[in-house]
């Protein structure tokens, strides 16, 4: 079928949005996709689609700031699906603008606990079996806020920002046995939590082409282009790369 034939990917925050469209890429390349969200209806909702393409899919509901959450969950997809080849980390909450002089205490801990713990969470609980069978793509998926952050974004650049470290440690884990991580940073992305700021698509254009996040091109990217980045990372073409930061966003950072 693809690059992923007879391969096993775990994506979290799969249920809508940029982690619904990894999802549906990775099938595309053949992958058996284990549908993890914090909501397993709209994780359902996938894997059904995912499976009348006539590969494996599995649903679970998983909040990946909870530890009992994470191991419950990766028990069950291990037990349908087969221990995890692939993993996307794409949880991840964000807020409006706080600035940090007022910013709540536990708006801050809850991004960070998803955002960055949780891809600890996840990556803690399949590494260990990617180093023993010699094979693993970890991709993370981090933010332009992370290199150029938003004001009143201190939580979510923080998080983000951390993850870019962290996959880096990850990535020199792996190294010497098969196992790669790396980072796709989307810019400007049509999904529900960008809805939730820019309801309007008046309101993306704008941000497009006339904002501080405004990208050369004027692109309001969907999630199908970030997974196209997260599909090469997963793939034989991307063996030897390793620790590296993609920023898909139409030019608006050029790092």
């Amino acid at each position: 079928m693809g690059d992923l034939d007879r391969r096993v990917a775990w994506v979290t925050g799969a249920g809508s949005g940029i982690g619904a469209g990894v999802a549906r890429r990775l099938a595309q390349e053949g992958a058996g996709v284990g549908v993890v969200d914090l909501d397993r209806d709209r994780a359902a909702d996938v894997a059904d689609e995912i499976a009348r393409l006539g590969v494996p899919a599995y649903a679970s509901g998983c909040d990946v700031a909870d530890v009992e959450s994470v191991t419950e969950a990766a028990e069950a997809l291990t037990g349908a699906l087969g221990p995890a080849d692939v993993l996307v980390n794409c949880a991840g909450v964000g807020l409006g603008a706080q600035p940090v002089a007022t910013h709540d205490e536990a708006q801050w801990q809850r991004v960070l606990a998803v955002n960055l713990t949780g891809a600890f969470h996840v990556t803690r609980a399949v590494l260990g079996g990617m180093i023993e069978r010699r094979f693993g793509r970890v991709v993370n998926i981090s933010s332009g806020n992370a290199v150029r952050p938003s004001a009143g974004a201190s939580a979510y650049a923080s998080s983000k920002g951390g993850l870019i470290a962290f996959t880096k440690a990850v990535a020199l884990e792996g190294a010497e046995y098969g196992v790669t991580a790396n980072v796709v940073a989307p810019g400007l992305v049509d999904t529900a939590m960008t809805r939730r700021l820019m309801p309007t698509d008046e309101a993306l254009a704008y941000a497009a082409r006339e904002s501080r996040i405004a990208n050369p091109m004027g692109a309001v990217l969907r999630p199908a282009d970030v997974a196209h980045a997260v599909a090469f990372f997963c793939s034989p073409a991307s063996a030897l790369i390793t620790g590296q930061t993609l920023h898909v966003n139409a030019g608006a950072i050029m790092p």
